[in-house]
């Protein structure tokens, strides 16, 4: 590991999937950033407060259908997490999410970055980048 492995942005997966993990860290690169990942939400948001990432990529669907939502819903609304930036990564469709999303949050998740899987690989990392740009890379 390089002496650089300290300045490399923090970002957490929440997936259920070990392979999505994989698939992320291969396609970014794990020399890039550093990476946490978590199976379940509780796991994600327990990593949230041990150590708040530089951005969050986050299914929709965890334990129970909407968990990835509520996660963000709760993220919005903690002084603490709300300008961390997120990407949903997700099997359902962005229509059908962005649904989801306005049942279970009473605040608009709309400003979040939405792919669908598969995940494109050029398109995982351009959302990223924009991403931890935007952030001013915390």
């Amino acid at each position: 590991m390089s002496q650089m492995s300290t300045t490399r942005p923090r970002v957490l997966v929440i997936d259920d999937d070990p392979d999505i993990h994989s698939v992320i860290e291969l396609i970014l690169g794990d020399a890039e950033y550093e990476f946490t990942c978590c199976q379940t939400g509780e796991a994600g948001l327990e990593a949230l407060r041990r150590q708040p990432p530089d951005l969050v990529l986050l299914d929709i669907m965890l334990t129970q259908p909407t968990e990835g939502l509520q996660i963000a819903c709760q993220m919005r609304q903690d002084e603490r997490w709300k300008n961390i930036p997120i990407i949903f990564i997700s099997a359902v469709g962005q229509t059908q999410g962005a649904a989801y999303a306005r049942e279970v949050c009473p605040i608009p998740l709309d400003t979040i970055t939405f792919l669908e899987k598969p995940l494109n690989a050029a398109t995982l990392r351009a959302a990223v980048r924009r991403a931890l740009q935007r952030d001013g890379g915390r």
